[in-house]
């Protein structure tokens, strides 16, 4: 009987947690949501959708103006490590390079990875950087 009871355990594997970054993740201002980010997994893999709107920053680098996100596209080159979630997003001829941080409170930070010409060109306007924007998990 106790084999059987041990078979029984066995057959079904326990429910794994599911990963801090899956899920639906949105950044609002003003009512507008400006970035919607839809993560998913499947086994190892991790896939994904984002659209983002146009963002106005302030000279501390904050999000000033937005505009409502984009319709949803895919992202690319995504890459785990713990709850950072690192990707890649093609926007027209350009490559955006992203930096997903779930944090311990259940909210996260989506940070723009800059490369050296999107930063002088950001310096060029009086603003030395772009702060992480916050993102609330809507499901």
């Amino acid at each position: 009987m106790k084999s059987i009871m041990l078979a029984a355990v066995l057959a079904f594997p326990l429910a794994q947690a599911p990963a801090p970054y899956a899920g639906t993740w949105t950044a609002e201002q003003n009512g507008r949501t400006f970035v919607r980010l839809e993560l998913s997994t499947a086994g190892s893999a991790v896939a994904g959708r984002i659209g983002i709107g146009h963002i106005e920053l302030d000279q501390n680098g904050a999000v000033k103006k937005v505009s409502t996100a984009s319709a949803l596209t895919p992202i690319q080159d995504v890459k785990v490590a713990g709850s950072v979630v690192t990707f890649s997003h093609k926007d027209g001829a350009d490559v955006d390079h992203f930096r997903l941080n779930v944090l311990d409170n259940g909210a996260a930070e989506l940070t723009f990875l800059l490369n050296d010409a999107d930063k002088k060109e950001l310096a060029s306007t009086g603003i030395a950087s772009f702060k992480p924007i916050k993102l609330a998990k809507t499901k």
